[in-house]
């Protein structure tokens, strides 16, 4: 694999933005806090381990369920 110009002065011009919105998210997270609708959703998450777990377990779940009628059909 090679380096391109192109590319390192993207990976270059992207890094100072990324770092300052990265900085930003850390010290003022009021900016961006979830919206309103999302509020039910955050309070379902504890931070416990079996919580990820589940959620991991229901993801799974609902793309299989998804995927199944068009794995069964053909």
């Amino acid at each position: 694999m090679h380096w391109t110009p192109v590319g390192v002065l993207l990976g270059l011009a992207s890094t100072p933005p990324a770092a300052g919105l990265a900085a930003v998210a850390v010290t003022r997270p009021g900016p961006l806090a979830p919206p309103k609708p999302a509020l039910p959703l955050r309070r379902l998450r504890s931070g416990h381990v079996g919580d990820y777990v589940a959620w991991v377990l229901v993801g799974a779940t609902l793309l299989g369920a998804l995927a199944l009628p068009g794995i069964h059909g053909g």
